[in-house]
Parts: structure tokens; sequence; C-alpha cells
């Protein structure tokens, strides 16, 4: 069916918009402002404690968007410098291809895995490096694909320092290495991560105690010299330099999905990458998607995954709805940026509702959205249905939120997308974050409950505002992640705060 699925889903798409989420940030360094002023030297010093001595179990990854990877650029590491250098590790990237170092100081030799080739183009790349004693082996992975393996001999642990972990630079050469271009997504881990486990969470912010992590910059609250650590150890970082012209924090276009995202199964992504079908996100869920992004248009991505559920369900349904309403009881969630367009595909045999009959007349059938969890679903398309069973929407309006297949015994009446209501928290700010005791809350709606969870779930403060600023106290909370739950009738959010 797939085959013939192809002959009718690469139709011209128009085009909707939808911005990108100035919640996701990225390290960025412009290299023209920065080659013409001065050439600063700009890194970010995590620190030296002993975790970032990973020893024999290790993976270093980012997602980065360089000015140019044919150069030998350093993106992270942990080295003490001297001749020959016997300890420690360096990520980067050389010659479009991936450049990794450990040092085992038995033969005093820097194994270079032939890793890669990384496309010339500056899209964003998603790299990891890991190395395991177990194994022996060391490996590299370029968008999700293993790309290189080698195996260090002995394959003994890598020899600690007291060097500090250093992010954008050499680590034991502050000048002749600099990065320069967009980082984001820095994670540290000491597990050598799996192929599988690595395509698990590339495309998904992390929630910040996941087992085997040491440290997590995505640079969402970073501001002027303080990069904070969202991971479970709080190793802040300090950005040399921060008041330079070249550097800043800015909107990423990295293609990763919000912690809504990181709840979803099957996460997959369509973004510019140098590849056949980068504008398309194929699944065996029951989703396809084909966007109308082009080559170069770095800006633009898809991200998309589903709540991992099957059959049928009558809950969530719109108003009045029609007689023998039905949906799917898979919900697929969508981020996206940069203005993209396209076509939406449901399979409804993959999408694991066999309730839902094929056949039908097409008016029985609609594409359902919601924007949050709190909100129940809105009609907003009808479907083409060239093929029984497989229900494609066209003219596509990607907007982040939920979706899925609806159904009635008789015609379902489409209310359409003007009438999905906005986001109701497209105003919100929280300050300061990090924080120390009081966190200052603003572009709330009228009466949001307002919670504080931990990372587990347990709910640690609970109240209504009914004003659309509020101040809460969490100086006698335990310095740590925490989770803030804002919640209305029109919809629901969840954001990270780091308690200092």
């Amino acid at each position: 069916m797939r085959k013939l699925l192809l002959l009718f889903l690469l139709l011209p798409l128009l085009v909707s918009v939808q911005g990108q989420s100035t919640a996701n940030k990225c390290w960025s360094i412009d290299y023209e402002t920065w080659n013409t002023t001065g050439q600063p030297s700009l890194y970010i010093d995590c620190g030296n404690d002993d975790a970032f001595n990973l020893g024999g179990e290790m993976s270093l990854e980012v997602w980065a968007r360089a000015y140019t990877f044919a150069e030998n650029r350093k993106m992270m590491g942990k080295i003490e410098y001297h001749d020959p250098i016997d300890n420690g590790y360096v990520f980067g990237f050389e010659n479009l291809h991936v450049y990794a170092e450990y040092f085992n100081p038995t033969k005093q030799e820097v194994p270079r895995p032939g890793d890669g080739p990384m496309e010339p183009d500056s899209s964003f790349v998603h790299l990891v490096t890991t190395y395991s004693i177990s194994s022996g082996k060391i490996q590299s992975f370029v968008n999700g694909v293993l790309a290189g393996e080698t195996t260090m001999f002995p394959n003994t642990a890598v020899v600690s320092n007291e060097r500090p972990f250093i992010i954008g630079n050499a680590p034991w050469d502050l000048l002749s290495f600099q990065f320069y271009g967009d980082m984001d997504e820095v994670r540290v881990w000491n597990k050598a991560l799996s192929q599988a486990e690595v395509n698990a969470r590339m495309h998904v912010e992390l929630l910040g105690d996941e087992e085997n992590l040491v440290a997590y910059y995505n640079f969402n609250e970073a501001a002027g010299s303080l990069v904070p650590d969202a991971g479970p150890n709080n190793f802040d970082g300090t950005l040399s330099n921060a008041d330079h012209e070249s550097t800043s924090f800015a909107v990423s276009s990295a293609p990763v999905g919000n912690l809504t995202m990181a709840g979803m199964s099957d996460v997959k992504a369509a973004w510019y990458r140098n590849a056949e079908n980068y504008h398309r996100i194929s699944t065996s869920n029951g989703l396809l998607v084909i966007s109308d992004i082009q080559e170069k248009e770095f800006r633009k991505y898809v991200v998309a995954g589903h709540n991992g559920l099957e059959g049928v369900s009558s809950d969530l349904a719109p108003e009045n709805p029609p007689a023998g309403f039905q949906r799917t009881q898979r919900q697929w969630y969508i981020n996206c940026a940069g203005g993209v367009g396209g076509s939406l595909t449901i399979l409804l045999e993959e999408a694991a509702a066999a309730d839902i009959p094929a056949n039908a007349d097409i008016s029985q059938y609609v594409l359902l959205y919601r924007a949050g969890e709190a909100d129940n679903f809105t009609a907003v398309m009808r479907p083409t249905r060239p093929v029984a069973g497989v229900f494609q929407f066209n003219n596509m309006q990607f907007r982040d939120g939920f979706y899925a297949l609806g159904y009635a015994t008789v015609e379902f009446p489409v209310q359409g997308w003007t009438t999905v209501s906005e986001s109701p928290f497209a105003g919100l700010q929280l300050v300061p974050n990090p924080v120390k005791e009081q966190l200052h809350i603003s572009g709330l709606p009228l009466y949001t409950t307002i919670s504080v969870r931990s990372l587990s779930g347990a709910e640690l403060l609970n109240l209504q505002s009914d004003a659309q600023t509020q101040t809460i106290d969490l100086s006698s909370f335990e310095s740590g992640l925490y989770l803030l739950v804002l919640e209305t009738e029109k919809g629901k959010i969840v954001k990270k705060i780091i308690k200092n």
C-alpha cells in the first residue's frame, strides 16, 4: 500500500505559519561579528566536579549548527594539557567528520574513528560520541545513524584530571579551536548510549532526571554569563566574555520537541539535513507527514510522536458531537517551527483503530485537533480519500498540539481552524529562572491553577491566581529541578524551573 500512497502524497502543498517557540533557546556565536570584533575566547566553564571524569562509560551529545563543519573545532571536553596528553576526552568535528579523542595512557594514543561524513551545509546536525570499556568500542552517531566505529586497545578507562568541563572550545587551549555557530541540547552521560537510546531522545527535551545523566545544558534559561545545568547535579556553567556582541542565547531551530513531546512514543522529525526525504516523517504508527520544507531552509522543522494507545474512544469530543462519534484512541502530538505547511495522512490500520470503518462516506470523517492537554477536540478539516482506510489532509495548518481521526455514523460537521483558540499562555514569563527564593510569574490568564511538582509527579504546592501576575515563594524548596504546571479551562502548560 505504501508504494501506492507515494503516487498521491507528493502533491503541491500550501503553507501555514507557526513561529518557533521563544522558550527553546540555543547558544549562538555569530562568526562574522566574532571575526571582525576581536575574536574573543568564548566558552562555558562547567566546573571540575569529579562526575565529569567519566572513566570507562560515557556519551557526549549535542545539536550543532556550525558556521562550517570543514574545520577543526572543539565542542566540549575535559583535558589537562601536558606533553604527551594522556588524560581526558574531547569532542568536536574536523573536515566534515565527527572528531572524538579519548586519551588512553597505556599507549598514549589518540584514537580517531573514521566517522561521518557530515554534510558541508550548516544545517543543524545531531552528534553523539560514546566509549565503553566493556566493549572497547568508540562509536559516533550522526543524526541518529551509526557513522563510525573503532576499538580502543587496551580498553581501559579514560584517566581523570582536575580541569573543568568546557563547552565551545578546547579544554586545554581556549583560543585556538573556537566553535562558532549555534549549539543546543548539550548532554553528558556516564553510559555508552545505544543507537536505540540515541534515537529515542534526540528529538525531545529531557526531564533532567534521566538515569546516567551527568549534566544537561539546553540554554533555555541561560542569561548573561549564567548557563544553568538542567540535569540532576546543578553543575551550572559560566560563559566567558558574555557581554560580547558576537554571542547570545537565541531562539533555536534544532528539531527538539517540548516537555509534552518527551512523554510521546516513536518521536521523529522532518528538518533540512541534506538527506533524501528530509521533509518527510514516515512511521509505522499510522502517521505520515510531508512538509513543505525546502533545501537549506534551516529554520523549519516538524517533530511528531504519539501516545501509544490503541482502539477508539468517544471522550474529548468536539462541541455538540454528531451521532455515533468515535475517534482514534491514538493521538499524535506535533511541535513545529519556522512557518511549515504540508500534508498529514492517517493510515487507519496502522493506527490500531479497527472499530472505525475504512469505507464510509468521506463526509463522516474529520481531522480532530486540540492545542493542550486540558482541551477538547475541534473538527478542523475533512480528508480526501483516494485509498480506503487512508485519510490525507492537504493544505495543512501545522500547529503545536494533538491530532486524531474522528468518525461519525452521520455527516461530521467541520468547525474549521478559525474556531481554535490560541494558547492562553502566549505571554507567559518566569523571572528569575533559576530561582533562589521568589519566582515571579507574569502573563497568566485569570483563574489559573498553579502547582509545583517534583519530577516524579508529587505535588508540592498548589494555588489559584486571580490576577495576571503571581509571586510564589520557593525559599524552602531544596535545590534541584521542578515542574511548574499552569492550567486553565482553555489549556495547560508545563515549564521547568531550577531552584538554586
